[in-house]
């Protein structure tokens, strides 16, 4: 084989390579599972990217114990995530929920929090998307700056990041 065509073959397979990888990106994210599951003994709901950006969107401007300075959060309030997923006020009367995260990081709080705090489940942080490195894609954050008693570390272990999970018990 000359270098030539040695030279042509290997361009060939390069070129064959990259359309196969563009040809297959798209379906390998679409594969890539929900941003988020609410689960309970009556089933599951998932909600991709595309549907949790079609619910209500909130923003919250709140100081964290882990951030500096009061920061701007969007996303979708909880209790709108729980009632696109079939859970309304009435339906998390006197349950809880556990929130597990992507670290299997796991925590209960009372589904009253909904009502009394409307923690919000927040997508960005500041005008940026929250990446998993820095506690995304999902954050669910309390609007700390407006209730006192949430400035107390006994609230802290509520803030759970890299939301995977909510279970509805």
């Amino acid at each position: 084989m000359t270098t030539k065509s040695a030279f042509a073959l290997s361009r060939r397979h390069l070129l064959t390579g990259a359309v196969a990888a563009l040809t297959f990106a798209p379906a390998a994210r679409a594969q890539s599972g929900p941003l988020l599951r609410v689960e309970s003994s009556s089933g599951v709901s998932s909600f991709t990217e595309e549907s949790f950006a079609a619910l209500p969107q909130s923003v919250l401007r709140t100081h964290t114990a882990w951030t500096e300075g009061p920061r701007e959060f969007q996303g979708v309030a909880l209790k709108d995530l729980l009632a696109a997923a079939g859970f309304d006020s009435a339906a998390l009367q006197g349950r809880s929920l556990r929130l597990r995260a992507l670290n299997e990081y796991e925590v209960a709080i009372p589904a009253e929090d909904c009502e009394i705090y409307n923690p919000l489940l927040a997508r960005s942080m500041d005008g940026s998307p929250m990446l998993r490195s820095d506690k995304g894609p999902l954050w669910l954050v309390y609007p700390r700056d407006q209730f006192p008693e949430l400035h107390d570390q006994r609230y802290d272990h509520r803030w759970a990041w890299q939301l995977a999970v909510i279970t509805v018990v």
